[in-house]
């Protein structure tokens, strides 16, 4: 298929997809502790089938202590020497908090302009239907292998963090495409290929061998926290800028169309 009859295809698609994402944003699939469990499993078995519908036959799910179902689909690569790519998302959302600030419910799609407006359609359920419309095009037959990851807990987070290095084979790949953002504009196709970086560091800080009363000792004995606060403090400058002396700069060229 050229670019032309893909292009066409997809068009021919768009209604289909807008349905099913108001279908699936309807789902308040929240997985934070004190949230129904149900509307978590009713989004998750709502894409299992949309999957299969959309020619994947291989889908199992992933049960993990303590959080929601993970859906993990594959199709084959369509020749030996095909590459095969690794599609994520997940399908959970966060909680819609005070609801008398939304300008319309939270879970009741509602058109605006550019779009739709609902909570966690554009994190992460418009992105979920994206691969979804990928699948559809090809009916279901891409020109690469295709791995399919749809996590259910994301949000909150879950053991599932540390469980793909215990089944590297599973989620051997060539490539990912990590549909988790957004798009730079309503209407502009967006492909991020960098972020900056996280790393997690403990710091321990001690001052006595011992603990003090605060109430007599409180300011005349080093405190550990005030010290962990002046540290923390040296990061940035007065204007926000990292002062980490021999950390990487880049100056912000804004993005590439």
């Amino acid at each position: 298929m050229d670019a032309r009859g893909l292009q066409a295809e997809v068009d021919g698609l768009m209604d289909g997809l807008r349905a099913d994402l108001e279908r699936l944003a309807a789902i308040p699939s929240i997985a934070f502790p004190g949230f129904p469990a149900e509307p978590v499993r009713e989004a998750h078995d709502l894409l299992v089938g949309l999957l299969k519908d959309a020619g994947v036959e291989r889908v199992e799910r992933i049960d993990l202590p303590d959080t929601a179902p993970v859906i993990f689909g594959e199709i084959p690569p369509p020749t030996p020497d095909a590459p095969t790519v690794l599609l994520y998302s997940h399908y959970d959302v966060q909680p819609a908090g005070d609801e008398k600030l939304w300008k319309s419910p939270p879970f009741e799609p509602t058109p605006v302009e550019g779009g739709l407006r609902a909570r966690g359609i554009a994190d992460d359920k418009s992105n979920v239907i994206a691969h979804l419309g990928m699948l559809r095009a090809f009916k279901g037959r891409p020109p690469v292998g295709v791995k399919i990851v749809f996590e259910g807990q994301e949000e909150y987070g879950s053991p599932f963090d540390d469980y793909p290095p215990t089944d590297p084979e599973r989620f051997a790949c060539d490539a990912m495409v990590i549909a988790d953002l957004g798009n730079l504009r309503p209407g502009t196709p967006t492909l991020t290929t960098g972020l900056r970086g996280a790393s997690e560091v403990v710091v321990e800080v001690r001052t006595l061998e011992e603990p003090r009363h605060s109430g007599e000792f409180g300011g005349a004995a080093p405190d550990a926290l005030l010290v962990l606060l002046k540290a923390l403090a040296t990061l940035h400058d007065v204007h926000g800028d990292v002062a980490v002396e021999g950390l990487r700069r880049e100056e912000w060229t804004g993005t590439r169309t």
